[in-house]
């Protein structure tokens, strides 16, 4: 099988090629830098066009003679200034990567979500029956504005499965995402505890399922990919157990990081170079209020079972001290 991946030198664009490769398929990427992908696919470089996903032509010679497609790639930011190219990437790069997939009469389409597309903070749980959310800011409607267009392709027949990956972490970032930054700040400060928690999936899980959505013969589907829920108290004793050091609790109230996501947000509306810090608004209403996904359905139909939180964070951990991201200290006996 040949699949045409969009995103593949994002983290989850590259862990399911290699998922493919090693399963002896063919990889065919859209890229932007061809830089990029030398520099972290090595030896290892599969087919490739240079080229934006809101391209049609360069995405259709992409997708030439391809069995499959994974459309990860998206614009993310929540720069007021970079609203519209927000949406014309992610909305945009949707309609021209999975409508000439559908007209192409590819049998393999997958399209890699978000929570963001799904998100009610009123809802009990989020799964493949959860309606496409009310988010407020650009990232977030273009998430939302994508999801219902290929609900319509999907309604109308076209064989596309939908994925909602949670919290992503693992090894081999191409770049430190949001998360892997989040990690990285736990294990240099003193950790808040908030109410609520998150899902934290493997990023090696999200190829797997991708692998197996393109191999099994299933019908169109929705798949959530959360993974295992960790309070943030219980994200404290995990880090602590298995680094070997102990990590103080601050319990914060969920009003106060909210709060500071605000005010994060506002300055960096006014600065050329953004804080360095992992705290957004959206990302505090998400880590102070998630809404558990049910991820049952992934479960069944792929034969799909979580690797155990702690060896994602382990892994993620032994990356970031590899790539330089902290120290050895940090890392404590994982660095070992």
């Amino acid at each position: 099988m040949r699949v045409m991946i969009t995103g593949g030198t994002g983290f989850i664009g590259y862990h399911s090629a290699q998922a493919l490769l090693d399963a002896g398929h063919e990889v065919s990427l859209l890229i932007r830098s061809e830089e990029k992908m030398h520099k972290i696919y090595g030896d290892q470089v599969p087919r490739f066009v240079c080229g934006d996903v809101t391209d049609a032509d360069k995405v259709k010679r992409a997708l030439q003679d391809c069995d499959g497609v994974i459309h990860t790639a998206a614009m993310v930011s929540i720069d007021k200034k970079d609203a519209e190219r927000v949406h014309h990437t992610n909305v945009g790069g949707t309609k021209v990567v999975i409508g000439n997939a559908v007209e192409m009469a590819i049998p393999h389409i997958i399209h890699v979500s978000s929570v963001t597309a799904l998100y009610d903070p009123d809802a009990s749980f989020l799964n493949e029956y959860s309606p496409p959310g009310a988010a407020k800011n650009a990232y977030g409607k273009s998430k939302v504005e994508s999801e219902i267009y290929v609900r319509e392709l999907q309604d109308g027949g076209a064989p596309i499965h939908i994925t909602y990956p949670g919290t992503v972490i693992g090894p081999d970032d191409p770049a430190l995402t949001e998360p892997h930054q989040g990690l990285k700040t736990y294990l240099t400060a003193t950790i808040p505890v908030m109410p609520s928690g998150s899902q934290w999936v493997d990023v090696r899980d999200i190829a797997i399922a991708h692998l197996r959505l393109l191999e099994k013969d299933l019908p169109p589907g929705r798949y959530t990919l959360g993974g295992h829920f960790v309070s943030w108290s219980q994200l404290v004793d995990v880090l602590s157990e298995i680094t070997g050091s102990k990590m103080r609790k601050i319990p914060v109230p969920g009003i106060v990081m909210r709060g500071l996501g605000r005010l994060i947000d506002a300055v960096n509306r006014m600065r050329d170079t953004p804080i360095d810090a992992p705290i957004t608004h959206e990302g505090m209403v998400y880590a102070t209020n998630w809404i558990k996904m049910d991820d049952s359905k992934a479960e069944a139909d792929l034969g799909l079972t979580f690797r155990p939180v702690e060896e994602s964070m382990s892994a993620a951990i032994r990356w970031l001290l590899s790539a330089g991201h902290i120290t050895e200290e940090q890392a404590g006996r994982l660095a070992h």
